[in-house]
């Protein structure tokens, strides 16, 4: 199986779990764990992200006030608040779902991209499960991070517009 069809694969079984549930989708991410090699999606709802916030900031906010105490601008920009959303995969509602093993493949800057493109391809089922899908943001692990890329909504979305014109003869490949 190639990592596209594993890709293709989570997001689809992932996504009907997360339909079954009735879950509203605020954050979406397809997740690769560097150490398991293994790939899943993890989502979050609004109400947890805040929630993840305001903790957030209550601890980066003692060490921010004590390092302008201190008058120490480089350890305070160390510091900052989180300006709204939780990106913490572990502290998510929804982890590890449809979790599956890649076997024999090793990630490279294609099975990034890729992994990338199936969110892309996918964008409009994952948002008809957000409660609002101009709220929405995708994620996607990179060599380096687990959380490495961030967008929202491409509209109109260029994977499929790019297929139709392809396959219209209209976009060379």
């Amino acid at each position: 199986m190639s990592a596209k069809d594993i890709f293709s694969s989570v997001l689809k079984s992932a996504l009907i779990e997360i339909r079954e549930k009735s879950f509203p989708i605020y954050t979406f991410a397809l997740y690769h764990d560097h150490e398991s090699a293994e790939i899943s999606v993890c989502a979050d709802t609004l109400e947890n992200s805040a929630k993840f916030v305001v903790s957030s900031n209550n601890y980066r906010m003692k060490y921010f006030s004590d390092a302008i105490i201190d008058n120490d601008l480089k350890a305070a920009s160390l510091w900052q608040a989180n300006i709204g959303r939780s990106l913490s995969l572990g502290d998510f509602v929804l982890q590890n779902v449809a979790r599956t093993e890649l076997g024999k493949i090793r990630p490279n800057k294609v099975f990034y991209l890729n992994m990338i493109k199936s969110i892309m391809a996918m964008q409009d089922e994952i948002a008809s499960l957000s409660l609002d899908p101009k709220l929405l943001l995708f994620a996607s692990s990179g060599p380096n991070y687990e959380v490495e890329c961030v967008w929202s909504m491409v509209e109109p979305n260029p994977l499929i517009n790019r297929a139709c014109l392809r396959q219209a003869g209209q976009l060379g490949r």
